[in-house]
């Protein structure tokens, strides 16, 4: 069962998503930092975007992939409400890879909360205990 929560931080937003696959928490991650961006009960999921990234580890390939979905919420203008991985795996590079889509609707400012300015290195953290995939992101606002 995926699921995150929030967690304390004196100035930015910090959160930790759990999954049972990788690819589960960070669909979890995602919908985490949409939270925080926006009401996303009030978001449709009419409008679809892909995003693909590469990176040589699971904890770049977090910060690539949510930076990317931020950016793409900012250049389409849209808020997102849910992200679906559809690939994920290791290259023949021994690069990790993942595709997915991002579904939202046009951004609405009655429905915005906060500006994330950047998806942050710091005290980002993968890890997999017991068959559960945890991930820590801090996000800076």
């Amino acid at each position: 069962m995926k699921s995150h929560k929030f967690l304390e931080h004196t100035a930015d937003v910090l959160f930790e998503a759990s999954g049972s696959s990788f690819e589960e928490t960070l669909e979890e991650c995602a919908v985490a930092m949409f939270e925080t961006i926006a009401d996303i009960s009030k978001v449709n999921d009419k409008k679809k975007i892909e995003v693909s990234e590469t990176a040589p580890s699971l904890e770049e390939l977090v910060l690539f992939t949510l930076a990317n979905l931020l950016s793409q919420m900012d250049a389409e203008e849209l808020f997102f409400k849910k992200f679906e991985v559809t690939k994920f795996g290791k290259n023949e590079y021994g690069s990790y890879f993942i595709s997915g889509t991002a579904f939202g609707s046009p951004m609405d400012p009655k429905i915005g909360k906060i500006v994330v300015k950047a998806v942050t290195h710091h005290l980002l953290n993968v890890s997999k205990k017991d068959g559960k995939w945890k991930i820590r992101v801090l996000i800076d606002i």
